[in-house]
């Protein structure tokens, strides 16, 4: 709770401030901008990589914001259950990770450099990969996933479905980023961590991990 009001009134303070100093822009933004939602652009266009943008995909001209909302609850509780299921274990990091991919999930708009959040669960899959034991399946999957799908972040895959994302290829390939923030959010293994002992006998970490 201290780090949530921590950045609130981080925020808070910073938007106060900017209109102090800018009260002009501060005003159009807040009263006209924010509220201009085709100023952003077409919610079909390939670069949205999050729900909204597969909803729209689906029916360009009528995208149904119902269907929206439901993926988006769903997507937000697979989170809670996830992010607490992280910190209760004492693995804030992966808790981290969960907020940042279901960030650019449930945003109406995630353009392509919003994906920048699905990094930490990358670094985790290695990280996790690498607390495995040496030769052993689970090491080759976490890191081959890890490496699968930092190529296709990293390439421009979906602009093959730029101009014509309609069909069954349009659909797996053209939201290809989303399935990976998917992937991420339901299969991010969790990682258990011991408190120290007063005495200090106890080991920081376990050596093992699990999804969760």
């Amino acid at each position: 709770w201290r780090a949530a009001l921590t950045a609130v009134g981080t925020a808070t303070g910073a938007t106060l401030l900017a209109g102090a100093v800018a009260p002009d822009a501060s005003r159009e933004f807040w009263t006209q901008a924010l509220w201009n939602t085709g100023r952003v652009g077409e919610l079909a266009f390939i670069s949205n990589q999050s729900l909204q943008g597969v909803v729209a995909r689906l029916d360009p001209d009528h995208p149904s914001t119902l269907a929206w909302l439901l993926l988006v609850a769903l997507t937000l509780a697979v989170w809670v259950r996830r992010s607490r299921a992280a910190v209760a274990v004492g693995d804030e990091a992966t808790g981290l990770a969960l907020t940042g991919v279901v960030m650019c999930l449930v945003s109406p708009v995630t353009w392509v450099h919003h994906l920048v959040w699905l990094i930490p669960g990358l670094i985790l899959l290695v990280d996790n990969a690498y607390a495995a034991p040496g030769g052993s399946r689970r090491r080759r999957v976490l890191l081959g996933a890890a490496a699968v799908g930092y190529a296709f972040l990293i390439s421009r895959f979906v602009w093959l479905w730029e101009k014509d994302f309609t069909g069954l290829d349009g659909f797996l390939g053209g939201n290809l980023y989303v399935w990976i923030s998917v992937a991420l959010l339901v299969a991010l293994p969790v990682r258990r961590y011991l408190r120290v002992d007063p005495d200090g006998t106890a080991p920081v970490q376990a050596a093992s991990s699990r999804a969760a």
